[in-house]
Parts: C-alpha cells; sequence; structure tokens
C-alpha cells in the first residue's frame, strides 16, 4: 500500500555527492521494484514523444519554483479548477477547511496527476505523478527531468509539504497533522495512519467501498487489540474523513476496555459523530455530485 512520504530533502541540481538530479532518478527508478518497464518501444511515435516532452518542460519541471498558492499554479495548469481542454480535474470538500483537488492532464505515451490539499488558496502539499510507460521514460522523458522523482507504486512523483501553509493552517487546528514521527511508533501504528490519512484514492462522494473495511480490519482492530491508542487520536483530526469515522469509532470502542480521553478527544469525537458522517465532493469536470451516507451502519470491529 501507499505510504506518504516521511522526509523530504530539497535538492539543487547536483547532489551533495556529485551526482545529478538525472543520475539520481535512474537510480530511483531502477531500484523501483512496483514501476518497473513492462515493454520496450523500439519505435516509437515521435509527435507523442514531442507531445510528452512538452509537458515535461512546461508542466512538470516548473514545479519546483511555483510559490504554492492557487493562483501561481493556474499560470502552469491553467485547466487546474476546470478540466477544461485535454485534462481533467475533480475539488474535493474535506473538513475543516481543507480540498483536495485531483487534476489530470495528458500526453502521448504519458498521464499525469497533480494533487494538491489546500486551505482557502494556500497549498498545504504537493504531489505530481507521471507514468512510466515502456522504455522512452528511461531513454528519452528522464534525462529531461530537472526535478527530484521518488517511486511511487508503478509512478514515479514529485511530493513537497509546504510547511509555512502548513503551519498557518495548524495555527486554526492545532491538532491537525501529516507526518508522525518514524522512530517513534510501531509498523503497525505507522501503516495505520499513512494509509487512513491519505484521500486522493477515494475521491468522489465519499462512501466505504471494499478498500476501506480491509484497512480497519487490518490495521484498526490490530491497534486496538494492542491498545495503542495515540495514532487512533492523530487520525481523528487526520485529513481523511472516513479514517476519521474509523477512529472513531475505534476510540468509541476503547473507551469500553478502560481508555479515558483527554478533554480535546472527547469534543473531537463529539464533532465526528454531529457532522463528520455526512461528505459533500465538489466540482468534477462539468458537473457537481452531492452525497449523504451514514458510515455508522457500514463499521464493524468485533
Amino acid at each position: 500500500m501507499k505510504i506518504l512520504i516521511l522526509t523530504i530533502l530539497f535538492l539543487t541540481f547536483n547532489s551533495c555527492d556529485g551526482q545529478t538530479i538525472y543520475e539520481m532518478n535512474k537510480a530511483e527508478l531502477k531500484s523501483c521494484r512496483t514501476c518497473r518497464l513492462k515493454k520496450k518501444n523500439p519505435n516509437p511515435n515521435q509527435d507523442w514523444v514531442q507531445t510528452d516532452l512538452n509537458r515535461y518542460l512546461k508542466m512538470v519541471n516548473p514545479i519546483s519554483e511555483l510559490e504554492p498558492v492557487i493562483s501561481e499554479y493556474l499560470i502552469v495548469y491553467p485547466s487546474l479548477l476546470t478540466g477544461k481542454g485535454n485534462a481533467s480535474s475533480k475539488t474535493v470538500e474535506l473538513l475543516d477547511d481543507l480540498k483536495l483537488i485531483s487534476h489530470d492532464f495528458y500526453g502521448g505515451y504519458t498521464s499525469f496527476n497533480l494533487n494538491l490539499l489546500i486551505y482557502n488558496d494556500l497549498i498545504i502539499y504537493s504531489r505530481l505523478n507521471t507514468e512510466v510507460e515502456e522504455n522512452v521514460f528511461e531513454n528519452i522523458y528522464l534525462k529531461k527531468i530537472t526535478i527530484p522523482l521518488t517511486c511511487s507504486g508503478a509512478d514515479m512523483e514529485y511530493f513537497k509539504i509546504h510547511n509555512k501553509n502548513l503551519e498557518e493552517y495548524k495555527r486554526k487546528y492545532p491538532n491537525f497533522t501529516l507526518e508522525i514521527d518514524i522512530n517513534k511508533y510501531t509498523t503497525d501504528e505507522l501503516n495505520a495512519y499513512y494509509n487512513l490519512n491519505e484521500v486522493e484514492y477515494n475521491l468522489g462522494a465519499y462512501q466505504v467501498d471494499e478498500y476501506y473495511p480491509h484497512l480497519a480490519n487490518g490495521f484498526i482492530k490490530t491497534l486496538l487489540k494492542q491498545k495503542k491508542y495515540e495514532v487512533l487520536e492523530k487520525l481523528l483530526f487526520g485529513i481523511n474523513p472516513v479514517g476519521r469515522i474509523y477512529s472513531f469509532s475505534a476510540l468509541n470502542i476503547a473507551m469500553n476496555d478502560g481508555y479515558k480521553p483527554r478533554n480535546e478527544i472527547i469534543n473531537q469525537m463529539k464533532k465526528v459523530k454531529e457532522n463528520g458522517l455526512k461528505f459533500k465532493s465538489g466540482l468534477n469536470s462539468s458537473h457537481s455530485e452531492t452525497t449523504d451516507f451514514d458510515f455508522t451502519n457500514k463499521l464493524n470491529f468485533n
């Protein structure tokens, strides 16, 4: 399962050991077992190749230099909020003034996905994924990419947390966290936190599908059995509304087993119970979608 990047390195074109961005990206691609090239293309379509290269030069490489505000991103990604043209876009309204924008733009052999977690006009984090298709990525595209990439499932990605914006958001919501100390928590706790604190693969009108009950059974139930409640408390204030519901349900069960929550946890549990069971998803290309869904009927930790 996909885990959020825990540490972001701010790299210049040359790293401290003399490697270039290209050399580091090539080493990352080579070590990435999940995005190994599936087939070779001895004669790639040059029009498609050029379309992709234009995307890398104009819409991928510039991301590291952009100020983390929506108005700045619109200059490079003009269809970010509309999905017009050779692109698509979806904006999901989360809880506590957060929104997630998922923007896809397309090339020849490659498609790109940009995810932005935003608070008002401020971007808290940006994640840009590029597909790794055929050998043209390694042999041609990789040489033109000037930002550091990391392996992410079947893709390569650029991910950055914008700390000033995060700190501004935390002044209003001080219990919110994006990352936790990997040296402080067990593997079970880290898996629970980073898998249930994502929203990017559960877009649309929120509902508990087959994926999320699996997470509850594999992670939440394990933490309950181990009586490890700190990560569950953090998820109660997390990004993912479904993760909040699972945390609320788990901590409610834990109270019957001697767990005594602090006042701020009690207040947040009340907030989640009263306001966190229904979500509205917003712009999806040219139409909007809303839903009311009672998650409590779907939860079962027994």
